[in-house]
């Protein structure tokens, strides 16, 4: 069994970027679109990993009101 990166997310003006474990990820909010874009991320076949990422990214965004 794998360990799982502990993830972090930080804000940088518009972008949202996860990262944890060597992966990261930017999400960003465009104005047209109800949920988060992903911008850019880091190579991986490991889907847990890029869900995890995604919920963790949508947490913050919810925090912050950007998206409900």
């Amino acid at each position: 069994m794998t360990d799982k990166p502990d993830l972090k997310v930080e804000v940088e003006g518009l972008n949202l970027i996860v990262s944890g474990g060597g992966f990261c990820a930017v999400y960003y909010k465009s104005t047209d679109q109800p949920q988060l874009m992903l911008r850019l991320r880091t190579k991986t076949d490991d889907y847990e990993l890029l869900a995890r990422a995604w919920m963790t990214a949508n947490k913050k965004a919810r925090e912050l009101g950007w998206i409900v």
